[in-house]
């Protein structure tokens, strides 16, 4: 017998096993609205920040006199990425899932590195961070305690401060040790000229005395400064703390029944299909 599969002939399957496929739908429908209310509700906890102008604790702004010369408060484009690489660095989220004790949050029985793994991998699975629409650097974090989902999302926010003014300082803290050795070698330097003049009068030792003086003078200003400029002044300006959501992320019941009951009609549309196109093969 030669059917036609057309649309008309599926309508005509469906209207006369209509029952058959209602079944199927209300049975993949109620199958799922009742795993996802058995499911754990997630929460979402979001942070905001955007960078400060690294130079704002910089010696030469620190020192100007002027204000309409000193440095804008805020970053740029690449300050925000150069502070997103910090976030998302394999340090932090490693720092974090030991400061939070997350293996043992997550129930994760493995131990050693595999364990340690297996946290780092369900960890970021529960973390984005990316741009918002405004450049400023958004960090989302998804847990089934809301208020560890929150200090969590602050965590990355605090400790990503940390990291950049840190990393500022040791750069600083270099350019000082050097300052100082020099200023130490003039000073002998200075030392050595004097012991020399007491020898005798010399115009060229004398003109290098003063010189020396006056370069060591100027070095003590330069070193007062940086010892100055390492400070905590923050690397971010906070947009948004995170705080506790009032309502789950996930799992989304009604859309979650919607998308189950569509797929259950069209698994159900296939099946009743396949029976029909198989008894007319034996017809």
């Amino acid at each position: 017998m030669d059917y036609q599969f057309n649309l008309a002939y599926l309508l005509g399957i469906v209207r006369n096993r209509w029952k058959q496929t209602a079944l199927l739908v209300v049975l993949g429908t109620g199958i799922t609205g009742g795993i996802l209310l058995l499911m754990k509700p997630v929460f979402r906890s979001s942070a905001i920040f955007t960078a400060a102008n690294p130079n704002l604790g910089d010696r030469a702004n620190i020192y100007r006199t002027q204000f309409w010369d000193q440095y804008f408060y805020f970053g740029g484009e690449f300050d925000n990425d150069r502070l997103m690489a910090l976030a998302r660095s394999e340090e932090m989220f490693r720092f974090l899932a030991d400061s939070f004790q997350l293996k043992k949050h997550y129930k994760i029985k493995a131990a050693g590195e595999r364990g340690q793994y297996l946290t780092d991998k369900e960890f970021k699975e529960n973390v984005r961070i990316h741009k918002n629409d405004y450049g400023h650097v958004k960090v989302n974090v998804w847990d089934k305690d809301k208020q560890l989902a929150t200090r969590i999302a602050n965590a990355f926010m605090w400790r990503t401060n940390q990291k950049a003014v840190g990393s500022i300082n040791q750069m600083k803290e270099e350019i000082l040790r050097k300052l100082q050795a020099d200023y130490q070698v003039q000073k002998d330097s200075l030392a050595l000229t004097e012991r020399e003049l007491q020898a005798g009068t010399d115009d060229f030792l004398r003109a290098r005395k003063q010189s020396l003086i006056n370069e060591l003078n100027e070095k003590e200003k330069l070193i007062q400064q940086f010892q100055t400029s390492i400070n905590q002044v923050g690397a971010i300006f906070v947009i948004e703390e995170a705080v506790p959501a009032f309502r789950k992320e996930k799992p989304l019941v009604g859309s979650g029944m919607i998308t189950a009951a569509l797929l259950s009609f069209v698994f159900a549309v296939l099946l009743i299909f396949l029976q029909e196109w198989q008894a007319a093969r034996k017809s």
